[in-house]
């Protein structure tokens, strides 16, 4: 049983990437009119700006290949780490069951704890106070959201989330 990685999605990096391209056309584009026209202002412009969105545009196609992990599934809890808002490792012991609810329209999958006050006291300050405002909206303090997952819907993460609290009950309880 090794460790199931859930990775996010990168739409946001994609989308930036394509901008980043579109802009280094219109610099380039800046360039040769200023080349065709004989204006050094264009041309000086124009291979300024086509340097810096080169650059740019480099930087955007590292950040857009680079996977991200949403979620890992261990034998002894799970690691949430999305890019915002993780919490890090939660135990199993401190975890009840799990459920899909809809959060703004999008199937999220809440973690039900045992004991949320002590679960609470166990984050550090900012997490802490985060995860009261969650608690007096009447939320769920954790929540995974499986719109983010590559590959894969909310019903098939609930599934393997399940199965290994399962399996860490039949094993530690």
């Amino acid at each position: 049983m090794g460790d199931i990685i859930i990775e996010e999605t990168n739409h946001r990096a994609f989308a930036l990437t394509l901008a980043g391209f579109f802009m280094l056309v219109a610099s380039v584009s800046i360039f040769v009119f200023g080349l065709v026209s004989g204006n050094k202002k264009y041309i000086v412009i124009g291979l300024l700006a086509s340097l810096i969105f080169f650059l740019i545009f480099l930087i955007l196609i590292v950040y857009t290949l680079k996977e991200k992990n949403l979620l890992t599934i261990t034998v002894d809890g799970i690691i949430d780490s999305p890019s915002l808002g993780g919490l890090g490792f939660i135990s199993y012991d401190d975890i009840l069951d799990f459920e899909i609810i809809k959060h703004h329209d999008a199937e999220t999958i809440a973690v039900i704890l045992k004991n949320r006050e002590s679960f609470i006291l166990k984050m550090p300050p900012a997490k802490r106070r985060k995860l009261k405002t969650d608690l007096y909206l009447k939320q769920p303090l954790i929540m995974i959201h499986a719109k983010r997952a590559k590959d894969m819907d909310a019903m098939d993460i609930l599934t393997l989330l399940q199965k290994r609290l399962r399996d860490h009950k039949r094993l530690y309880e």
